[in-house]
């Protein structure tokens, strides 16, 4: 079942900052209420990220900058893993973004002021914008949207999204939505 993609990441590339909440609530304010008002499931909130994760889809929003939103309401696969597991997951991530076949990378590796983040974005022309550095450790949040030309074993699909993140009980969650979905036609490159 295809859902709609609503993902703010294009928008956290070089903003001018005196426009960026005005626009950012109109472009995309009325789309994250409704993915918001889809997603009644279960809370995995850790110290970075709110992630809420239901039959309805799912979504991922920073605690410490809310326009960094990625919402999905198609159908995904949600487990469990090992340690061992998030790390070959965070390490395949990194791989796939730098190798081209990941649209953008987000790693969130601690709330310290200020937060160690990496965030990756790729566009259109391949050209590349990058914010922080990735680190050999373990993030907190990571999120990698996925466009290969081979099926990926740890996705089960050509494109879609991976996220790794750890809860506040430091158990180890993986969520896998395929793709491609509709993203929500005001948004991103779609409405430059």
């Amino acid at each position: 079942m295809r859902g709609l993609e609503v993902n703010t990441d294009h928008e956290l590339v070089n903003p001018n900052w005196e426009l960026f909440a005005d626009e950012h609530d109109r472009r995309y304010g009325l789309a994250i209420s409704y993915v918001k008002s889809l997603v009644k499931g279960v809370s995995y909130d850790n110290q970075v990220m709110n992630l809420r994760v239901g039959r309805r889809g799912f979504y991922a929003q920073s605690k410490r900058f809310p326009a960094a939103f990625y919402g999905n309401t198609g159908l995904s696969d949600i487990t469990f893993i090992g340690r061992d597991e998030a790390q070959a997951i965070a390490w395949e991530a990194v791989a796939l973004y730098r190798a081209g076949e990941a649209r953008s990378l987000t790693c969130v590796y601690s709330d310290d002021d200020p937060a160690a983040i990496f965030f990756g974005y790729r566009f259109e022309s391949h050209e590349r914008y990058e914010m922080g550095t990735l680190r050999s450790s373990l993030p907190l949040h990571l999120r990698v949207m996925i466009s290969s030309p081979e099926v990926l074993e740890s996705l089960g699909a050509r494109q879609g999204v991976l996220i790794y993140h750890r809860t506040a009980s430091n158990k180890h969650l993986l969520v896998k939505a395929r793709g491609p979905y509709q993203p929500y036609p005001g948004m991103g490159e779609l409405g430059d």
